[in-house]
């Protein structure tokens, strides 16, 4: 087993990739490279990309971990069905494992992929909150465009082994539970798995498994600035006549204010901001479903378009 660091990126097929650099462009990503038969999308932080699609019929591929090392790549190559360790020849570079999970789903775990310069940050400033007040003499002047996307935060996919699914991401990556929902008998049906960096807080959760009868992706979610950017974001896509899901609102479990969209394909993406941090000192959350659903301010769930 490792402990990986992080979700890298998703990756995707599109048959029109000009249509797809165009919506996620305007959600608020930048494209870092493009080929005739590929797209690499960023965010703003240092990652070369966060979002990768490949020309194809439309399909939700999988997703990539970052390693700590080259040995944890040595490590994870070991497991039963595992690749060899690759030379990843797509922009950025780097080196690779892959393996299917239970539902098919390519995983790669990834090192040494070249990072970026940082992108510039847009419609930033010193909040004032009650007994906070930073901003003196500054005035607020928002600029209306895209949300600009800080990193990829995490994924949520669909899966039809839950059991099954949940041993295999924490077994063989060291993902660990913030939060887990019970059935009537008591029985762990669906995961909130983060990575575990010991002391080191992290986010609520960088993998969501959803037990259904049909594996999928649920959703992909980019964290950015503040709750400005939600709103932001949320006006200008719905100026570009973008489907809307579910938002705006703030989640009970991982607390994110969100705000959730289709890309043209219907693959539905997320912006969040202002989640909960964890470490290994926090004890693991046990409630239901139904409280999962359950938002504390906003658009309820029963409304979200799927």
């Amino acid at each position: 087993m490792i402990k990986v660091l992080d979700v890298a990126y998703a990756r995707f097929q599109a048959p029109n990739l000009d249509l797809m650099e165009q919506f996620l462009g305007d959600f608020g990503l930048t494209t870092s490279e493009k080929t005739e038969n590929a797209l690499y999308m960023r965010c703003s932080d240092e990652n070369h990309h966060t979002h990768v699609t490949e020309l194809g019929d439309a399909k939700f591929v999988g997703f990539a971990f970052n390693a700590a090392s080259l040995e944890d790549l040595n490590t994870i190559a070991k497991v039963e069905g595992a690749s060899e360790i690759e030379e990843i020849d797509e922009p950025g570079g780097g080196y690779r494992v892959r393996i299917n999970d239970p539902d098919n789903f390519q995983i790669e775990v990834v090192y040494g992929i070249k990072t970026l310069p940082n992108l510039t940050k847009q419609n930033v400033f010193g909040a004032n909150f009650g007994d906070q007040r930073k901003r003196e003499g500054e005035f607020v002047r928002l600029k209306a465009g895209p949300s600009q996307c800080k990193r990829l935060g995490h994924i949520v996919i669909n899966v039809t082994d839950f059991e099954k699914t949940n041993k295999f991401y924490k077994s063989n990556f060291g993902l660990t539970s913030s939060d887990e929902c019970v059935d009537e008998n008591g029985k762990t049906c669906l995961a909130f798995n983060r990575v575990d960096q010991g002391e080191k807080f992290v986010d609520h959760h960088c993998l969501l498994t959803v037990p259904t009868d049909t594996a999928g992706l649920g959703h992909i979610a980019f964290e950015v600035h503040d709750v400005n950017h939600i709103f932001l974001g949320h006006e200008y896509l719905k100026n570009k006549k973008y489907k809307h899901s579910w938002g705006i609102g703030r989640h009970v479990l991982g607390s994110q204010i969100f705000d959730y969209w289709f890309d043209p394909y219907g693959f539905r993406v997320e912006h969040w901001t202002d989640g909960d941090l964890l470490n290994i000192d926090t004890p693991v959350g046990i409630t239901s479903i139904a409280e999962a659903l359950e938002v504390q301010w906003g658009v309820n769930s029963k409304d979200r378009k799927t």
